[in-house]
């Protein structure tokens, strides 16, 4: 087994239709230990600067997993959607109202209907409109001790190039050098984005895996932190990851089988067997959540 990491070095990627907030607070019954950061589904920031979501218990409780916040703030991912900087202003301002401390900037989702709104992938094309977005993103969240992010791909439709790359994330982090500015990690999908002919579940498996490309960012930009994500699903798998960046995101491998946070609460963070809670208290657990939700 190898040496126990440091804490929220693993996250259950964000995935629509699946970490909704019952999936994630089901996520934290079978792993308690507060190992992993868990993302929420993309919510577009438009949600509070316009629909004032936060101002409807109902609609934000079916949206953020605010038990989760309450207790585990500093592994809660809100991840957000936009290409408006005030927009994304407004609402991470409101996000840190109800104490969320980790937002993240959809930069990465390839399917047609984000692309006719203009943001997610389609957003890598104009890393000057990110990088204003992230500036508002980090003016409302400095001084408050929340964290701001970015996840995005190794290249969308034919470039794929390592300078597309390093200019999109130099437009992003390259500049954010003074002492006083907010730092902004980067989660990178190690898969280019097809914004044309393929699904979102088709981009999720087609395009060729390209770790290396994130591992040789992680090495240009050493002042950034980086997360990887994409077809990792073994404990094996991110155990080598974790020796070249700082993070090691999970996505399909969790949907389909939450179990695996066990295996990686064990053999990645040195929690001992006994300790994993066992299937049938999970399961228990989550029926008296499910009755206290419908009280």
């Amino acid at each position: 087994m190898a040496a126990a990491v440091q804490r929220l070095r693993t996250s259950v990627a964000p995935m629509v239709r699946v970490t909704h907030p019952y999936f994630l607070r089901l996520t934290r019954l079978i792993s308690p230990f507060g190992n992993h950061q868990l993302w929420t589904e993309m919510i577009h920031a438009n949600a509070f600067s316009r629909a004032q979501m936060h101002l409807d218990p109902a609609k934000l409780s079916s949206k953020l997993p605010l038990h989760e916040i309450e207790e585990f703030s500093a592994g809660v991912v809100v991840q957000i959607a936009s290409a408006s900087p005030p927009d994304a202003h407004e609402a991470v301002r409101q996000l840190i109202k109800l104490r969320v401390r980790n937002i993240n900037l959809n930069c990465g989702c390839p399917s047609r209907n984000v692309q006719m709104g203009s943001f997610g992938a389609i957003m890598m094309k104009t890393p000057q409109l990110v990088a204003d977005v992230v500036d508002q993103m980090c003016t409302a969240a400095r001084g408050t001790g929340c964290q701001i992010s970015v996840k995005c791909r190794i290249g969308v439709d034919e470039d794929e190039s390592p300078e597309f790359l390093q200019r999109f994330l130099s437009a992003v982090v390259g500049q954010r050098r003074h002492a006083d500015e907010l730092p902004v990690s980067i989660v990178l999908h190690a898969r280019r984005a097809w914004l044309q002919g393929l699904s979102p579940k088709q981009n999720r498996k087609i395009p060729e895996l390209n770790y290396e490309r994130v591992h040789e960012m992680a090495r240009r930009f050493t002042n950034t932190s980086f997360v990887i994500n994409g077809g990792i699903d073994t404990v094996d798998s991110v155990v080598e990851h974790l020796a070249k960046v700082d993070g090691v995101m999970i996505g399909r491998k969790i949907g389909d089988d939450p179990w695996f946070l066990s295996q990686l609460d064990q053999h990645v963070y040195g929690i001992p067997a006994h300790a994993v809670p066992s299937p049938s208290d999970v399961l228990a657990r989550y029926v008296r959540y499910g009755d206290e939700m419908h009280a």
